[in-house]
């Protein structure tokens, strides 16, 4: 998002204390300012070519030969630093007047650049690139896959009458977009129209370590994010819940999903389906009784409900208790409960 100006006739006064505390900040980020210099260290630039650059991947050996180097707001020539001391970076020559030199536009526009980076890294496949959302039910991380997502990127892509920072489209339509936060939250009127528009939206706080490496991808991390469905635990939740009215089977496979959901259950999936509403096949009654032996008891018994196969062991209680050993989940696959024995080997 643009930054916000001090609006006309409103007090600059500011707290000392909070003026040491910005000055702190700001030369954190940008370093020591000179006299006639701004101080302003950018990641992104054109070279020679007019090519994207940034200057963590540019090498010392082709500084040379891919200057001279321009800034993407102003065009003037930027000189690259490509030393040990500081992170490699580009600046603006003393006395540059371009908005960049700003802190908080160069903080915006690196973060547009870099997050248009990893999106078009991750829709070419050279590395995985997650978007770390939040469920809005449960609020616990729910990642996006970009690559998966969709199919090209765009900066100050428009959405309607709005513009993102960054859009992210499959088929040309928008799925996603990116909003940088430097100086202020996204608007509660842009966000309203993202959400009438059916685009999701996320806000990445520039000021914050967003990105993060993992396991040889990387980890966009969100301030906030809005306009996304509730994730898989939550969906299955709210089934359950509606589940457990009905009793019977569809209760006992309700309280098994749910804690599925969670990963409170040592299953697996033996075998895709294709309605989760679908009764056992006869195969699958077939392979069932005839691979099952409980580790416990030792016993091959099943009762073969609908959607649910059960198992009486007597170990541990004296009596017989019937146990769930197999059911139809919710994602319409054939699940075995681990605890109760795997099942023998056996063709599907």
């Amino acid at each position: 998002m643009a930054e916000g100006q001090v609006p006309c006739g409103e007090s600059e006064e500011v707290d000392s204390r909070e003026m040491g505390h910005k000055t702190r900040e700001r030369i954190a980020l940008t370093g020591p300012r000179r006299p006639g210099d701004r101080g302003v260290r950018l990641a992104w630039a054109r070279d020679r070519d007019g090519q994207k650059v940034r200057a963590s991947r540019l090498a010392s050996k082709d500084r040379h030969l891919r200057a001279p180097f321009s800034c993407l707001g102003c065009g003037e020539e930027l000189v690259p630093h490509l030393g040990r001391i500081r992170s490699p970076h580009f600046a603006h020559r003393p006395g540059s007047n371009c908005p960049f030199t700003a802190p908080e536009t160069a903080l915006h526009q690196d973060a547009k650049q870099r997050i248009l980076s990893l999106c078009e890294d991750a829709l070419a496949g050279r590395r995985r690139v997650r978007v770390l959302s939040r469920c809005p039910t449960c609020r616990r991380p729910d990642p996006l896959d970009l690559g998966a997502a969709g199919d090209a990127a765009f900066a100050e892509a428009k959405v309607g009458s709005l513009r993102a920072d960054v859009l992210l489209c499959r088929e040309r339509r928008p799925v996603l977009a990116f909003e940088v936060r430097v100086t202020h939250a996204v608007e509660k009127e842009k966000e309203t129209l993202l959400l009438s528009a059916g685009v999701r939206a996320v806000e990445v706080d520039a000021r914050e370590e967003w990105e993060r490496e993992d396991d040889g991808g990387a980890d966009i991390v969100c301030a906030r994010s809005f306009g996304f469905e509730p994730c898989a635990a939550c969906r299955v939740a709210a089934r359950a819940e509606r589940e457990l009215e009905k009793g019977g089977e569809a209760a006992e496979i309700a309280e098994l999903e749910a804690y599925r959901a969670r990963g409170l259950l040592p299953c697996r999936k033996e075998k895709a389906g294709s309605d989760p509403d679908d009764p056992f096949s006869p195969a699958e009654r077939q392979n069932l009784s005839r691979r099952f032996l409980c580790p416990e008891c030792g016993g091959k018994g099943l009762d073969l409900g609908v959607r649910i196969a059960r198992h009486e062991c007597p170990v541990g209680t004296g009596f017989a208790v019937a146990r769930p050993v197999a059911w139809r989940g919710y994602d319409g696959s054939l699940v075995t409960l681990r605890s109760l024995g795997e099942p023998l080997p056996g063709p599907p």
